[in-house]
């Protein structure tokens, strides 16, 4: 479940009672429907979700009866996967999803009044509101993902790479016919075009993009008309509202020319190359960051009266809402913005209960508003951890809280000495677990640790830039070098240079050093019981001559880049802010970025933590309401820190965390 959906819904626990009269739904954040033992995960308090789950009558298994939905080819393969998962969790009635295009969506939708859901790549157009309005609909928008519409070429295709906005829209228009008149050194062949037909939303946006602004208006803005006038009017063009038709037709030539939605494009990438429009590529990042200049919002609709009269399509769409940002990458696209799905859920909610849910929400959560709390909120621990740590609390500031934030960096032992010996701060950075000893430790001054996973890291073996030798590295060949077996870089290829190695690693204190220990160092040293021994480990590591060990990563940074013959490791954002002075080392031939920490491949990634205790939350409101937004808004602050989202999975046991801890 995506964080924004989550952090919402957890709001609409904490209103569940304020509602309770009027039938509105509070909800857990499992992707099943909530059952009775899932609520009673809240503590019975006076805010606690009442004792039978008022979110039953939604879950998969407790409705019947048909969902009709239809539109979008480009929605298609997010609804048909939403409907599978729907009925594997239990659903035993019929889903119908039809691709027949956005236009022909709203018109079942708002003319015909045949469908329950239109799935649609635009949003809905007055006239069809209009429409809608006629046979008594009013309709709903929920955006559900973000698309990066996609022009591909045949994989055959070993000329072009890239085109501009007004080449491609020449192109859709017969302005440019053969591929030369791009570039000389093009083959002269026709260019073979392939497009969606006039009642697909994808044809609407790319007009509306890419094709319009060639055509103004009397007062310079876009023609739309003229637009699509001239991409129907383009002889030899083939157009279909069936994109695997288009994708067939642009594989069997290297000189056609198509475009559809990113899913379709993904799912047939290895007989279709992605075109770059104005030198950018369709992908997660250039998606999120803004910068790919075609991507576009998708959206399905429904209409409240729909959804009170028929629960199982209220249950469908709570279930899509709920579940689509745990699909929506395999299917092929992008999240859409938090902002956007939290507006999504808030109009179910709203549909389905008949009341507006912000002021109830706002009213819930205002005593953990930035700007409704003071006091210190004193943090300490990981240094690995300290960056997201430090950008958490300026956000919480810059939300209007007016009181003090520390946030030192000490190294994660240190850091739960800090809380768990002294009880001196009020939370502890960590990028480890955290040990029985120091459960043990809090328990002694009355604390009892609550673990809030915020996050994961590609611990990052790093070289200095001026390494023009190494590339990739074992595990085995770092635990050697970090003892001490290893001492010169041509012990490792003879073609290295015969040069020591400058060893440089964080201290002992360090949960960076206990991890690196634990995964590369450890098992080379096995107890007699076959397992890898940690203190041997520990005590291999620290006795290597020469090494350099600070608990600061920038130190580290620093010793690293100012040698070519220095190795280092530290977490992923020091790397990140210093990748102009330092080099990743792939390990066992995975680097370290985004794609191979999700699918598990990169070899030393690890989760990070805070920790706190429920009477802290409960006597410090700061301190509660700082955990609170950390939570909510980790997500779109992580990657810019240079960390990856934790999974959704322990996102949410955070979340259920806090909720348990300040309703106590």
């Amino acid at each position: 479940m995506s964080k924004t959906v989550r952090s919402f819904l957890f709001v609409v626990v904490a209103m569940s009672l304020l509602l309770a009269a009027c039938g509105a739904p509070a909800t857990e954040v499992a992707i099943e429907a909530p059952t009775e033992a899932a609520a009673t995960e809240v503590p019975a308090e006076p805010t606690a979700v009442p004792a039978e789950d008022p979110m039953a009558m939604y879950a998969p298994d407790a409705v019947t009866g048909d969902v009709i939905t239809a539109g979008s080819s480009t929605v298609f393969p997010l609804s048909e996967r939403m409907s599978e998962l729907f009925q594997q969790e239990g659903y035993t009635g019929n889903i119908t999803v039809d691709s027949i295009g956005s236009g022909a969506g709203f018109e079942r939708f708002c003319v015909a009044g045949e469908s329950d859901v239109a799935n649609a790549s635009r949003a809905i157009k007055d006239s069809e509101v209009e429409a809608c309005a006629a046979i008594g609909r009013e309709p709903i928008e929920f955006r559900v993902g973000t698309d990066a519409l996609t022009v591909v070429v045949s994989a055959e295709n070993d000329f072009v790479t890239a085109l501009s906005k007004e080449q491609l829209g020449k192109i859709f228009t017969g302005q440019i016919t053969t591929w030369n008149e791009i570039d000389a050194a093009y083959p002269a062949e026709a260019i073979l075009v392939y497009g969606p037909g006039a009642d697909s939303g994808t044809f609407d946006f790319f007009n509306e993009v890419i094709v319009a602004p060639l055509y103004l208006n009397a007062d310079g803005k876009a023609d739309v008309a003229a637009g699509e006038e001239a991409i129907l009017g383009l002889e030899g063009a083939q157009f279909s509202e069936d994109d695997n038709v288009l994708v067939q037709g642009v594989e069997g030539s290297p000189y056609a020319i198509g475009y559809f939605g990113f899913a379709y494009f993904s799912e047939n990438s290895g007989a279709l190359k992605a075109v770059a429009v104005e030198g950018v590529e369709p992908n997660q990042t250039t998606v999120d960051d803004g910068s790919y200049p075609i991507s576009r919002p998708l959206f399905i609709y429904s209409d409240a009266k729909i959804l009170t009269e028929k629960p199982q399509v209220a249950a469908f769409i709570y279930f899509y809402l709920s579940n689509v940002n745990d699909n929506i990458v395999d299917v092929g696209y992008f999240p859409a913005p938090e902002a956007d799905l939290t507006a999504s859920m808030d109009a179910w909610m709203s549909a389905t209960s008949g009341e507006a849910m912000a002021p109830a929400a706002d009213e819930a959560m205002a005593m953990y508003a930035p700007d409704a709390v003071t006091g210190d909120v004193i943090t300490a621990g990981s240094s690995t951890v300290f960056p997201l740590s430090e950008r958490m609390s300026k956000l919480f500031q810059q939300e209007g809280y007016t009181g003090n934030i520390t946030v030192d960096s000490i190294g994660s032992g240190a850091g739960f000495e800090r809380f768990c010996v002294a009880g001196e701060s009020d939370v502890a950075n960590a990028s480890r677990a955290i040990k029985d000893s120091e459960v043990e430790a809090c328990a002694a001054i009355g604390r009892e640790p609550i673990e809030f996973r915020v996050g994961t890291d590609a611990l990052t073996v790093v070289v200095s830039a001026e390494n023009d030798f190494v590339t990739a590295l074992s595990k085995e060949q770092l635990g050697k070098i970090f003892t001490g077996q290893i001492t010169t870089w041509n012990e490792i290829d003879a073609a290295y240079p015969a040069e020591a190695i400058l060893v440089y690693g964080p201290g002992a204190d360090s949960g960076t050093f206990d991890f690196f220990n634990e995964s590369v160092v450890a098992p080379l040293y096995l107890n007699a019981d076959g397992k890898a021994d940690v203190a041997a480990g520990e005590e291999a590591i620290l006795g290597l001559e020469g090494a350099q060990f600070s608990e600061d990563d920038n130190v580290l940074v620093q010793g690293v880049e100012g040698s070519p013959y220095a190795i280092g490791y530290f977490g992923f954002a020091y790397f990140s802010e210093n990748s102009g002075a330092l080099k990743a080392v792939a390990v066992e031939g995975v680097e370290p970025n985004q794609t191979t920490v999700d699918d598990g491949s990169y070899p030393i990634s690890r989760p990070l933590f805070i920790y706190s205790d429920a009477k802290i939350l409960t006597e410090k409101p700061q301190v509660a309401a700082f955990i609170y937004f950390y939570l909510s808004n980790v997500n779109d602050n992580i990657a810019d820190v240079g960390y990856f989202p934790a999974p959704e999975a322990d996102l949410t046991a955070s979340m259920d965390a806090w909720m348990s801890a300040t309703s106590k």
